[in-house]
């Protein structure tokens, strides 16, 4: 019997959760009428994060994502709109439907939330340094070989069909590999916090043994790690997540992301999903890998054009992972869809004049960035400050 996670399942339907959540347990649907604001959307998912007041005998006040039954309704919906619904339970499952705008007025005054950016499949994955329960640091690069199943949680998390489900599901899968060692041998599970402030080492570790039966030897094929609030940003737009911390909450999109053992996304999923499926993906791209390093990766194709080979990338900061989520695509890769080819960026500071034929200055690539050019966007409401001054810092190391 699986008591430790048993145990943690009790403690937080018990402790953290002062609704009820009966319905959740129940096959026949209830409606509830929900009454909130659009924080952020994403439609290629189909979901809303919604800051809404409380549901009278279902949950208090609360910030979370929602599926929207009518993906047709996300076209007018923006941040800052207040709306109204009904939200639907059904067992496990939970949507609104009769999504209506009751107030546009807050568009002005809300403020933007960048859309995630999620990696395509080939891309890597970049190699963020980690700290994990025993508070080592670890890379993506040291899984190297291995196929790695990734997903995001927070260890306060009050929802059962979000990190709790998650990480439950995580515990299966562990446990149907400890029967094949040499699968085993072959894959890692790797757990991240969105919550670096409070999940600490000596909590992912409490928390991880919960999952593990309190088995310390299972952190050898499992770990769960931490990274510092800036780079937690970069690797969730690169997973295609979405958060939003406020009033102690952590209000987040799901992505399980399997990496393939030359270090490039192999598959994602998000809401629809199963321990099974995962377990089976997961294999297969362990029986693709070995236990040296790759020599070549496969480049995703560009539209209209074949798939290449390439050295692969070991990613050492933060402006390099930026250059490969947001602009190699472009700049290091041939776009048949486009009429001029975007110019390479070697060398880009060591000449006197930019492409544009401006000044090679800083001021001038981040005046760039900002506003774009051309064919290229502007990355003003997609980048930080920080995010920006990364980028050109990478940019003045390419030779």
């Amino acid at each position: 019997m699986n008591f430790g996670r048993s145990k943690l399942t009790l403690a937080i339907v018990v402790f953290a959760l002062p609704f009820s959540i009966s319905a959740l347990s129940q096959t026949r649907s209830k409606r509830y009428q929900l009454r909130g604001e659009v924080l952020s959307k994403k439609p290629a998912t189909g979901e809303i994060i919604v800051k809404h007041g409380e549901i009278p005998g279902f949950m208090p006040a609360m910030t979370m994502p929602y599926q929207v039954k009518d993906r047709s309704v996300l076209q007018d919906l923006q941040p800052g709109d207040k709306i109204a619904a009904v939200m639907v339970v059904e067992g496990d499952n939970y949507w609104l439907e009769n999504v209506r705008i009751t107030d546009r007025s807050g568009r002005k005054t809300a403020k933007t939330v960048v859309p995630s950016h999620l990696l395509a499949v080939g891309e890597p994955v970049p190699d963020i340094p980690l700290t994990n329960q025993d508070g080592k640091t670890i890379h993506f690069r040291d899984f190297a070989g291995k196929a790695v199943l990734l997903t995001f949680i927070y260890t306060r998390c009050p929802l059962p069909n979000f990190c709790p489900r998650l990480s439950s599901q995580f515990a299966k899968i562990h446990d149907h590999l400890k029967k094949t060692p040499e699968e085993l041998r072959r894959t890692h599970l790797l757990t991240i916090t969105f919550d670096p402030r409070y999940d600490s080492s000596a909590v992912l570790r409490k928390y991880g043994l919960a999952y593990l039966d309190g088995d310390a030897t299972g952190f050898a094929h499992w770990d769960f790690a931490s990274t510092s609030p800036a780079e937690l940003r970069l690797l969730s737009n690169a997973f295609g997540l979405d958060y939003i911390e406020e009033d102690n909450q952590i209000s987040h999109t799901m992505n399980i992301v399997l990496i393939a053992p030359d270090g490039t996304v192999a598959k994602s999923w998000s809401t629809e999903w199963t321990a099974a499926e995962l377990e089976q993906a997961l294999r297969g791209q362990a029986a693709k890998g070995n236990a040296s390093v790759p020599t070549a990766a496969v480049e995703p194709p560009s539209q209209g054009g074949p798939s290449r080979p390439r050295p692969p990338r070991q990613i050492r900061s933060v402006g390099e992972s930026l250059f490969v989520i947001h602009s190699a695509a472009c700049h290091e890769n041939e776009r048949p869809d486009l009429r001029k080819q975007p110019p390479r960026l070697d060398g880009l500071f060591q000449s006197k004049k930019l492409p544009s034929s401006a000044p090679a200055t800083d001021a001038q690539v981040r005046k760039t960035i900002i506003e774009g050019r051309g064919t290229m966007p502007a990355f003003d409401q997609r980048l930080s400050e920080q995010d920006i001054q990364a980028l050109v810092s990478y940019l003045h190391t390419l030779k």
